[in-house]
């Protein structure tokens, strides 16, 4: 008898309460949310099943997969790579046309490449990119042959200046592309490892510091190309120099 009297209780106190959210037999509005009504007496907390959690508590795995994924760099079209290039390949070509007018070059298909280090309050780029010579005259629709540039860029105060654009003798052998795809085969050399005799200018490979090299002309100082970028990155440099930063080469012992 005492759980049905309880029973009874409980229901009656259930159909009170929904008559005054409806607003019946009281001097409130009809409007009132019968669902805020039942939270403010708490009655369901009396029924014998437990309301599921909205937000369950995720797997520290499942938490670590959405952090991993949201640092992962996205993959960009090829419209937006092309884009991205053109900031960096544009305005060096503008310096280096503005400084040889009867030796003008212009942007061609090609990876561009790029380092970047911070120092002093200034952050030094160094990298690649290709571009070919503008033609001029009756044959000026024929594309002409492609050379590799080298590129610095200086930024400080939130400005960015270009500080050396440099075509190297280096030979093009990347294969074009389209539409992202490459049409072909063919890799540009790794210059890590690039070293030169400041004397006679040849190129040596010296893949670790503690590796010496003695050229033939008998000058022992054989250093680094760039001290920025030697085993740290694969820009290709001009082997006289011709760049700000990473002059004060250190030896390559």
């Amino acid at each position: 008898m005492r759980w049905k009297e309880a029973g009874r209780l409980l229901i009656r106190r259930g159909y009170e309460v929904m008559k005054t959210a409806v607003g019946i037999g009281s001097g409130e509005e009809p409007g009132r949310d019968l669902l805020e009504s039942r939270r403010g007496c708490n009655w369901l907390s009396l029924l014998p099943f437990r309301r599921p959690d909205p937000e369950p508590i995720r797997s520290i795995k499942a938490l670590r997969a959405q952090r991993e994924a949201s640092l992962r760099p996205k993959k960009l079209t090829p419209s937006q790579l092309r884009a991205l290039n053109d900031k960096i390949v544009l305005p060096c070509l503008e310096w280096h046309n503005s400084k040889h007018p009867d030796d003008e070059y212009e942007s061609a298909p090609g990876v561009v490449t790029r380092y970047t280090t911070y120092r002093d309050n200034i952050v030094w780029s160094h990298g690649n990119f290709v571009a070919r010579r503008k033609h001029s005259g009756f044959f000026s629709f024929l594309p002409a042959p492609r050379t590799l540039f080298f590129f610095e860029l200086r930024r400080a105060n939130g400005v960015v200046e270009v500080t050396a654009c440099i075509p190297i003798d280096e030979t093009v052998t990347e294969a074009y592309t389209f539409l992202g795809f490459p049409l072909g085969w063919g890799t540009r050399r790794n210059g890590q490892a690039d070293c030169v005799c400041k004397t006679c200018y040849r190129r040596f490979h010296v893949p670790h510091f503690g590796l010496k090299r003695t050229c033939t002309c008998e000058d022992s100082k054989v250093e680094s190309v760039c001290k920025m970028c030697y085993l740290h990155n694969n820009t290709l440099h001009p082997i006289r120099g011709g760049f700000v930063f990473g002059q004060e080469n250190a030896l390559c012992r």
